[in-house]
């Protein structure tokens, strides 16, 4: 194990918009119960807290959302709005490094699946150790399975030691023939968007690529961040994500390549990945009838019947029905621009 403190950092401060109708602003993806009976960062928090401590940052309303699920005790962070994952986990760094001083920081979402959580934890502490002891940010590479074109790559370059790499570069999310390139080629990962670095290692990169982002956040940890100041700062920062602000400029990252089963849970897609489904290929929670159908996700308190449609989402909530073909799930959030405020 490591000597110091491990943090894992829970960036929940997403709304989840291709789980509309479910996910709402006042009730988004990470407070539902997806993957289990239990909400998804409820999920998190279970699978994690034998880790070390355990930060959340999000906007005050969630905090206050997840307090009502998780000890109250935990360390939250709340951001004054939202500005991306650059402010975000930067914000948190220098807070957690305000309050417990150097340590070692998980960066997770919750909205991943494991199904070996013994696995899981055996990486993430392998890959802790490895940012202690070399002064890295190790990410965690996934070893791909199939051509996925909903994922980003890493490419590996020279290998360090057992499953330790160069970053050689980062690739978009790619074409259906990039993709099958890349699982030939046998030198790229998915990626995950989990990492783990020292806080002091990381800060170093945000003062090396981010330069005024860091002053704003020694600005307001001079502050000893009043609510005033905070609120005065943060919504100037840059909107920019970690991986366009740091990742992919960075000289000091490398990839552990991981053969640990894991799963994104971004869309309705994910949900009949997880759980098993019924006859003829159709998910569903409760009562449906289906005639010549098949492949359908069917979430809904009534009973459906189905006749003669395939390759559907059917949501049903007392508010909206959304009905999408389960290829164009990525669209949901498109359609919620058109929406009136008091359906989102």
């Amino acid at each position: 194990m490591t000597h110091m403190k491990i943090i894992t950092l829970i960036l929940a401060g997403g709304r989840g918009e291709r789980f509309w109708p479910l996910s709402r602003i006042a009730r988004p993806k990470q407070s539902l119960p997806l993957i289990s009976d239990k909400p998804m960062i409820l999920e998190t928090y279970d699978r994690l807290k034998s880790l070390g401590d355990f930060a959340i940052v999000a906007n005050s309303d969630l905090c206050q959302q997840f307090k009502d699920v998780l000890p109250s005790s935990l360390f939250y962070i709340e951001e004054p709005c939202a500005r991306n994952t650059a402010p975000a986990i930067g914000f948190a760094c220098q807070k957690i490094m305000h309050t417990y001083g150097d340590c070692i920081i998980f960066i997770e979402t919750a909205d991943h699946f494991y199904k070996d959580i013994e696995n899981y934890l055996s990486e993430i502490q392998k890959a802790c150790i490895f940012a202690e002891k070399e002064n890295k940010i190790v990410l965690i590479g996934i070893n791909p399975t199939e051509p996925h074109t909903g994922y980003g790559y890493i490419e590996e370059g020279n290998k360090i030691i057992d499953n330790f790499y160069s970053v050689s570069s980062f690739k978009e999310k790619p074409s259906l023939d990039l993709a099958k390139h890349y699982l030939k080629q046998g030198t790229f990962s998915w990626n995950s968007g989990m990492f783990i670095a020292k806080c002091s290692v990381l800060l170093k990169e945000f003062k090396k690529y981010l330069p005024s982002m860091y002053e704003s956040f020694q600005t307001m940890d001079d502050q000893d961040y009043k609510e005033e100041t905070v609120q005065k700062i943060f919504p100037l920062l840059q909107r920019i994500s970690i991986d366009y602000g740091i990742m992919e400029k960075s000289i000091n990252t490398v990839v552990l390549r991981s053969n640990m089963h894991w799963d994104d849970i971004g869309d309705f897609n994910a949900i009949s990945r997880v759980h098993s489904v019924r006859k003829n290929g159709n998910y569903y929670h409760d009562e449906v009838v289906a005639l010549d159908s098949q492949e359908n996700i069917i979430i809904s308190e009534k009973l459906v019947a189905l006749i003669g449609v395939e390759n559907l989402v059917v949501v049903d909530t007392p508010d909206a029905l959304l009905i999408c073909d389960r290829n164009e799930t990525q669209k949901i959030r498109t359609i919620l621009k058109d929406l009136d405020e008091k359906y989102l």
